[in-house]
Formats: structure tokens, sequence, C-alpha cells
């Protein structure tokens, strides 16, 4: 029997399996297609007349299929376009036993930025060509040679490519050989893979500049770029060593491929993909210029390199079994992004900035189409939705919550345990409790398995026993509207707090019930919940814990001070907590010196900007003004330099300001520096501080007029890196006037724009309130061609804007419930549904506050 009548349909049968794939592919740039050759050993378990694969948009022209030495048969060649997959049926039964594929086929060298695709690149002297490349995450290698494109499916992989002689190719493993063909090619051959999922394999050909090889425990590592960006690569060699060897020490395991390259691409639809041994960037993400970029541009390229560089172990050598698990992918390199990135420049503080990461994945996760980390996959276009902030930022929040609870030690050795026992190998959550309930003696499982496997976070409140020295804790789950259900968690709750005295006391408790009550050592002249803001939940007070807290700002950090802005913001528009309270805590940061602190603030702002009538606006804008004013007034726009004894994020503080002033609050002086500043760096009279650049280019654009609007332009068409070209182009989503608007609208449905970078200008102009309805109008009016045009999951990037038409009308908002009810996206499904539930939350906030925002604002202001 072959099996094949009981396998679902969309995934692949297992009465055969892959062991080694020998793949040869001969790429034509300029034709835009492929020919290539695999021969596949495989394994059957049974006797069988059919081999099954997946396989789409590809022609299999010849395939034979050998057994037991001899020259083997012809395969008849079907599809199953709907699954896509091909079927190779043998005239006779073949197995158990020893098998081997001989196929040849063609293929398109897509530009949709899937499988294996092309990409113009241009260099700043005007020169420009073509280049191949690869992104196979999740299911797209099916689109590059017929293979078993499942995580589980694991085999090893000996690539060779044929390209035109004078580029460079490179692929997963160190080149072996080169010959030259004689008829202008060059024949390329690698070293065979370890063994892993056919996701991860990679290839990138053209005319591809490399750095010297930097060692790292004779590992080579490498920065890649196309010709004009050599300049770029600096803080990415740098960045790419500390994080290998960073990495390599605390999983006290060896890197598991034999070189490291990491080549920046034109176009790319993600960040960055971990393959192994060739990890491919965005050129945003790995190329920058140290003394032309913001310290937080600095910090994406370190942090990027230090996520893809973990995956070499979570994900690559050790991988989840399907895509439901692929948090313990995901959420793992970006804790370890977290770690090592703090290693390289702890100054930067990257743990209170993850602060502002996690507020977004909580914001998420309180919706009621929010989903538990690990939540059921089907069919593969629906493992789109699981690369998101639950995955990535919830999923590292719950990692850190668990190592704080075990204690890093703990964690640590149950961690490189889990990556010892499974190396090569695939698994599920079950396998990581399992270790680090080894290491640690801990019932992890039982205390930690609801944190991954249901939806939603608990609101854990705090309220006073009468005699004032009993602490009462409750726990249910926190949603931005709706009913609870009855979910429950077991919450390491953590809590600080001070006596009249003055001494300082701490205090935790498991709370694995719905509610306890826990000692004091006297009645609490202040008392925070969730000390170091690590733990997962949201915390609520009473109301007279919370005027006592909120009094006492000053006994706490700047992360504890983002979660408070947080938790508070987010309670008040689930209306447990008042307006009022809300911009009495603000008040109360008049002077705050954190920018992650001030970028909760400026979220909170923002709504209120969207929800807010013409007639309020002013107010809003005067308590924009009041609020940032005090703290700008300390810094002033001085040079962007750091002042001695002040660490780097005092930069980001006053870019922060300077934007929050000059558009939410639109300061006419902010708006005249800021042009002035832009023009005095333009002529050469005063350079640029790098920190201010993209503040300044906002600000010119909530200001401008077609003048601003042509200047930015020109400064998006005349960068020379990457990160000033992003400035400048979503600088340009910015502009007010409906004409400005639409005319951005229009470039970025023009060639002028990568497909990459198209659906963030769309969102940008859709998530602001003179944009909303504009932007709208455009995206149903492109709605085909951004289909056919975008890569395939790109939409729904541009759709998470959609609450921002909360400042539309209802005939606008009726209209957009209608399209999308009429049009339903095939990828990205369940973050619609979530943009769309955040709209309804904001259409309820904003009904909820009208006729008391003024009073209100009035009142703060």
């Amino acid at each position: 029997m072959s099996g094949v009548s009981e396998r679902p349909s969309h995934r692949l049968p297992r009465h055969i399996v892959p062991e080694h794939y020998a793949l040869v592919f001969e790429p034509d740039l300029d034709r835009a297609s492929f020919a290539g050759e695999a021969v596949i050993d495989m394994r059957a378990r049974e006797a069988t007349t059919e081999v099954v694969l997946n396989a789409a948009e590809l022609d299999v022209t010849e395939a034979r299929v050998q057994w037991d030495g001899a020259d083997g048969v012809m395969a008849k060649v079907s599809y199953v376009p709907d699954e896509e997959q091909v079927v190779l049926t043998l005239p006779v039964e073949a197995g158990p036993g020893h098998l081997r594929a001989n196929l040849r086929f063609t293929g398109k060298l897509n530009e949709l930025l899937r499988g294996f695709y092309r990409s113009r690149w241009r260099s700043p002297d005007g020169t420009e060509g073509w280049i191949a490349t690869t992104h196979f995450e999740s299911t797209d290698a099916r689109r590059a040679f017929p293979c078993w494109d499942e995580p589980d499916l694991k085999a090893t992989f000996g690539i060779t490519i044929v390209a035109d002689d004078g580029l460079t190719v490179l692929s997963n493993a160190r080149e072996l050989s080169s010959e030259l063909l004689g008829n202008g090619k060059r024949r390329t051959t690698f070293a065979d893979t370890i063994k892993m999922s056919t996701y991860l394999v990679a290839m990138v050909v053209g005319p591809f500049e490399l750095t010297a090889p930097k060692w790292v425990d004779n590992v080579p590592v490498r920065i890649g770029s196309v010709p004009g960006r050599g300049g770029l690569r600096d803080l990415a060699e740098d960045a790419a060593g500390h994080a290998l060897s960073f990495l390599r020490d605390y999983f006290s395991m060896p890197y598991p491929a034999d070189k490291l390259d990491h080549v920046a691409v034109p176009d790319f639809a993600a960040g960055a993909m971990e393959n192994l041994g060739l990890v491919i960037y965005r050129e945003s993400a790995l190329l920058v210029d140290p003394e032309q970029s913001s310290q937080a541009e600095r910090q994406r390229v370190v942090s990027v390199i230090s996520h893809e560089t973990a995956h070499m172990w979570f994900g690559d050598l050790v991988t989840m079994r399907w895509w439901e698990g692929i948090w313990l992918n995901e959420a793992f390199a970006t804790f370890m992004e977290l770690l090592a990135t703090d290693d390289f420049k702890p100054d930067w503080q990257v743990w209170t900035s993850f602060g502002t990461d996690r507020a977004r994945a909580l914001a998420t996760d309180s919706l009621q189409t929010g989903r538990a980390i690990e939540h059921p996959v089907g069919r593969p276009e629906e493992a789109d939705d699981m690369f998101d902030e639950i995955t990535y930022d919830k999923g590292a929040s719950v990692l850190r919550m668990i190592e704080r609870y075990l204690g890093e030690d703990s964690f640590r050795r149950g961690v490189n345990l889990y990556l010892d026992r499974h190396r090569h190998s695939n698994t599920d959550t079950t396998d990581l409790w399992d270790t680090l309930e080894i290491a640690s003696g801990e019932p992890v499982r039982a205390t930690m398995g609801t944190w991954v496997s249901q939806p939603g976070h608990p609101l854990v409140t705090a309220e006073l026993a009468a005699d004032r020295t009993g602490l009462y804790l409750s726990q249910r789950r926190f949603l931005l509207h709706g009913e609870p259900d009855d979910r429950q968690w077991v919450v390491p709750v953590t809590f600080r707090y001070a006596t009249a005295d003055g001494t300082v006391h701490r205090g935790q408790v498991l709370l694995d019930s719905t509610s306890t009550t826990v000692s004091l050592m006297g009645d609490p002249a202040w008392l925070l919940l969730n000390e170091g803001a690590w733990g997962v939940y949201r915390a609520h007070y009473s109301e007279g814990l919370r005027r006592r807290l909120f009094g006492a700002l000053d006994q706490l950090d700047a992360r504890e001070r983002l979660g408070l802005v947080v938790d508070t913001w987010s309670e008040t528009i689930a209306g447990m907590v008042s307006l009022s309270d809300s911009l009495r805590l603000w008040s109360g940061l008049e002077g705050e010196r954190d920018p992650d602190v001030w970028g909760g603030l400026a979220s909170g702002l923002g709504l209120l900007e969207l929800v807010a009538t013409d007639d309020e606006l002013p107010l809003l804008r005067r308590l924009v003004r009041q609020l940032a004013g005090t703290a700008f007034a300390d810094l002033g726009w001085g040079d962007g330099a750091v002042a001695p004894g002040e660490g780097p994020r005092l930069a980001r503080l006053r870019a922060r300001l300077v934007t929050l002033l000059g558009t939410a609050g639109a300061d006419p002086d902010i708006r005249a520096q800021a042009r002035q500043r832009l023009e005095d760096a333009d002529s050469g009279r005063s350079p640029m501080a790098p920190d201010l650049a993209t503040a300044v280019a906002q600000v010119v654009a909530a200001a401008g007029s077609e003048d601003e609007w042509e200047l930015l332009y020109s400064h998006y068409k005349g960068a020379n890196n990457p990160q000033d070209e992003m400035r400048y182009l979503y600088a340009l989503a910015g502009f007010n006037q409906p004409h400005l608007v639409d005319r951005t609208l229009a470039l970025a449905m023009s060639d002028e724009v990568r497909t990459q970078d198209a659906p963030f200008v769309f969102a940008g102009v859709l998530g602001r309130r003179e944009g909303s309805a504009l932007a709208w109008r455009a995206i149903e009016a492109n709605w085909e061609t951004m289909l056919s045009r975008w890569p395939p999951h790109s939409l729904y990037r541009t759709l998470e804007s959609l609450p921002a038409l909360v400042s539309a009308g209802e005939g606008t908002i009726t209209q957009v419930r209608a399209w999308l009810d009429a049009h339903p996206v095939s990828r990205g499904e369940r973050k619609v549904a979530q943009a769309r539930e955040r709209l309804e939350v904001y259409l309820g906030f904003r009904d909820r506050v009208a006729g008391q925002l003024a009073t209100a604002l009035g009142r703060s202001g």
C-alpha cells in the first residue's frame, strides 16, 4: 500500500521520506527563469507506486526513480495544484528501502519576493542590474525545487549553482569547487549541509561584494552587499562576530555550520531570514553608516543580526515539528537577541526598549481575536498568522518571566540540555518543559504551560485589606472589550512597597487561584505590582493604591514607569480606569527623561488625537505642548551629541520630544526650527544630528506644503544609505493636505517605490487622522493591483492600520466593513480580524469619552 489515501490534503504522506538532496540550479537573470536538477535519496518505509512531493510554479520535465542499483524507471508526472504537490507515479512497485529520484525541472524567477526570485539593484553612481535570491519560509522552497516542504522532514543538501562567470554565488555551506565551463558560465559546488528543513535552504547570485572573513573559533564570518554599499558594513561585521561568540558561549555548543555569511539584498519581504550559514536581510536591517545613523537605527542592525544568529541553534539545529510550534524558534531568538545586544551595548538599555514591544504584544493579546502563543496550524498558509508580536514578543516575555522564576543558571542549563538532546531533530513545546524541569527541579509544565497554551493574559488587581497590613490579590483575564472568560494562570506576582518609616520591602507569591491574601509589614506609603515589569500580566490597583503610586513615581525605574503608563492607559481604553486618572499620571511624568516611557505616553496621545473632535483638537495640542515642553526645555535642540555623564538614550529622548511636539503638538517654534535645520543641513551650514534626522523629516511633513513634499521627495531619491531612503520615504506619509496625501499614495503604487516598502507607506497614511479616509479610498481603487504586485503576505501589513479609521466618518467605516466582508484576504486573515476588532474597540472608546474629553483636557491643560 502507498498510504497516499490516508494523508490529509495539505500534508505529504510519510511512507517515503527524504535523506539527501543533490541540487543543481542555473538561473537566467535576464529572462527571469531557472533550470534545475535534483537527485533525491529517499527511504521508503513500505512498497509504493507513488512518490508525492511539494512543487509550485515548477515544470518537472523528467522524472526517473531508481532502487536496488538498477537504472530505474521513468515516472509519470502529475500535479495537484490546489495542494502545491507533484505526484510521481511508477509503473511498478518500488521499495521498501532506499530509492533515488532523478528530476529535471524549470521555473520562473518571480518578483514577488518569495521562493527563488530576482531583484533589481542600483548603485549610487547609477549602475544597475539583477540579482537572484531566495526566501523560502514558510512553505516556498517548493517554488524552487520539488521537495518535502514540511519542517520535520529534514535532510542534508548538496547545492551546485551554474551562473555567469564573474558573479558571486553563495549557498548554505562553504564552497568546495569552482569550475569555468567555457561558455561564459561557472559551476560552483558547495559542501553538504547538516540535516535541516527545506525552508532553510538559500542561494544568492549576483555582483555581491563580501568583506574579508572574520574568524570566530574557526568559523569564517562575512558581510555581503551589492556594489556601492561597501562603506556600510563595519557595524554589521562587529555585531556578527560578537553575536556568534556570545551565543556559542551561552549555549556551550559549537556553531552548527561551516561558515556564516550575512548578505543584504535590495528587495526582501521580511526583515531577515535565518537560513543556515547564509542569512539574508533587507538592506536597512544590515547595512548602516555608524556616523550618519541614529542610535535606534544602529540598535536595529545589531538586534536583527543577533536574532538571526540565535536561530542557527534555535530553528536551524533544533526545529519545531510543525508551524504551531514556531514560537520555539522565534520567541527564543527574540530572547537571545536581547541578551546578546545588551551584552554588546549595555548603555542602550534594550530591556527597557523591549517594554515597548511587550506592550504592543499585550495590546493584541487583549483582543478577543487574540490567540495562544502555540496555536493550531492546519494548512501551510495559516502559518503566516504565526509570525506576529504574540509569537515574537509575548513569547520572549514569557521566556524572560520563566527565566526570572527559575533563576538564570537553571534556565540556561535547561535550554542547553534542550539543544543538546534534540540537535538535528524536531521538537514540541513539551520537550522544552521536560529539560527545564530536569535542570531546575521545578514543575515548569504545571506553572508555565498555560502561558503558552491559552490566549490572553491576566489582570492582577491589588487591594488593601481592612487592617491595611494585608494585600488582597485577584486575577481574571484582561480584555479591551467584552466579557472575560474564566481562564486562569499560575502567576508569579512580585511586588515592592515602602512603609511609613521609608523602608522598602519586597514580596512575591505564586497566584495559582482566583485570589489570595499576603501579609505586609505595615500600611504601605506606596506599592508597585510586577516589580521590574517582567511579569506577563497587567497590574490594576484600587483607587487608594493607585493614588499613592502616582505620588511615588520617582521610586520606579524606567521599565516600571513604562509598564505603569501602558497598563493604566490600556485599562482606560477598557473602561476600568478613568481618562482623568491617565491624564493625571501623564502630568506626573512631565519631567520624564526616558525615551521609551515617552513612547508609551505618545501612544496614548496618538489615540486621543484620533478620537478628538475638531473642537477638542486644540486642547489636545496644548496638552502635548505642556507635557513634552517641560522635558524639551531641559534638553533644547543641542547638537544631538551626548553630554558628559549622560547615556546615548538622551539623543533618542530629544528626537522623541521633537516628533511629539512638532506633530501631535503642532508647536510652531518646533516646526519652524525643523524646517530651518533641514535647510541648514542641505546647504552645508550646519550638519544634521543623525538622531534628529527622522524627527525633523516627520515634523517638516506635518507642517508642509508642496515645497516641503518636493524637498523630502528629493531626499528620498538622493539617499545614499538605506536609513535615509526609509526615513524620507516614510516621512512622505505624514503630509496633511489632501492633494499631497494622494500624491504620496500614487508614489507608493509606482515603480519608484519597492514593493517591500509600499505597504508600509500606505500603512503610514492610513494610520493618521488626516490620511485614513484618503488611504482607504486608494486601497479600494488599487486592491487587485496590490494583490498581484506586492509580496503575497504584504497587504495585511497595510490593513493593520485600520483602527485609525476611527477618525473617519461613519459612512467610511460602514464602507470599510462591507468591503472587507466581501474581499477576505487569503494571507494574514487573523491579523486583519484583529485590526477590525481594534477599530471597534477604538469606536467604543471614542463614544465613551465623548462629552468628557474636552473637560478632561481642559483640566489637564
